[in-house]
């Protein structure tokens, strides 16, 4: 049952994207979202830096040594950047919990974007961060919904060129799969606060509406898996957190690469939050729901890299 507080929340939310929703419109591809300048908390060191010629912001506690790192791979529908804060927050909510700098892949997001350059900025960051000195081992890679797309393509991509993964991955609300062919768009179409059909619109005859291909994929094959993750082969890949909400549209993706993960051996485990929406823990973290994840995410990474 969602708590009462997170009800509210999503009703906030069903309210402010209804001008969206009604037209079947990507939230974060028409949202406007100003650059701010941001001001670092005293708690911790805030730096720019590049990596393989990709920007990369380095948000560290004061206490961190910095030998165990959490790469953010943030999400955003390929058309938002770090200047918005949002990911900065999330990087330091991520750097509160487990005292450990975090690294956030700053990559040159727009909605002309067109695959694989976001990928190629994503990989080359990340090969670039491993020869660094930093022990691949002692990296826990977070990506969130397109971040998620491009966290397991980059992993895809480090694999098949010989180059080490991660220690452990975390998959939030991930959109991996850009045929949208998951049972979810159907039985969602209506639940989803953030991406669903208006409840006056039929989803028998208005769910495929929900079906649309991102602007990013260009004309690459939709099931290729560097464009869309659910389609590869997950072998020898680390352990592995995925969390996502139960009434998501795309919560066919979670699950799917869940399924995936375990068919090709994988240690990963699977929480799904009853009644929650895309991206619930970044947008609402003040919630019981959302702590509940802040909770699991922070006892994972913790006991990974104790």
């Amino acid at each position: 049952m969602t708590s009462f507080l997170g009800g509210l929340v999503k009703a906030a939310i069903r309210t402010y994207t209804f001008k969206f929703r009604r037209k079947q419109a990507s939230v974060s591809r028409n949202i406007k979202i100003k650059p701010r300048q941001y001001q670092c908390p005293e708690r911790f060191c805030h730096e720019v830096i590049t990596c393989g010629g990709v920007k990369v912001e380095m948000l560290s506690p004061k206490s961190s040594d910095g030998d165990k790192i959490i790469l953010q791979f943030h999400g955003g529908g390929a058309a938002i950047d770090m200047s918005s804060l949002f990911y900065r927050k999330v990087a330091e909510k991520y750097a509160d919990l487990t005292g450990l700098a975090v690294y956030s892949i700053d990559y040159e997001a727009g909605r002309s974007k067109v695959h694989p350059s976001l990928l190629n900025e994503c990989f080359a960051a990340y090969k670039s961060i491993t020869e660094s000195g930093i022990n691949p081992e002692n990296i826990v890679a977070v990506g969130d919904s397109m971040g998620a797309n491009l966290m397991l393509a980059t992993c895809f991509k480090a694999r098949d060129e010989g180059l080490p993964l991660p220690g452990a991955l975390v998959s939030i609300c991930a959109f991996i799969d850009n045929t949208a062919g998951g049972e979810s768009y159907f039985e969602n179409s209506h639940k989803d606060p953030m991406y669903a059909l208006p409840f006056y619109m039929s989803a028998k005859k208005h769910s495929h509406k929900l079906r649309r291909v991102p602007p990013y994929v260009g004309n690459t094959d939709p099931k290729d898996p560097y464009l869309s993750p659910a389609y590869g082969c997950f072998k020898d890949f680390p352990t592995m957190l995925i969390i996502c909400g139960e009434i998501e549209v795309d919560e066919s993706d979670s699950a799917t690469l869940f399924s995936a993960a375990k068919r090709d051996g994988v240690d990963v485990k699977y929480n799904k939050y009853a009644g929650m929406f895309h991206d619930f823990l970044y947008v609402a973290p003040f919630i019981k729901e959302s702590k509940n994840a802040w909770q699991d995410i922070e006892d994972f990474i913790v006991r990974r890299l104790k």
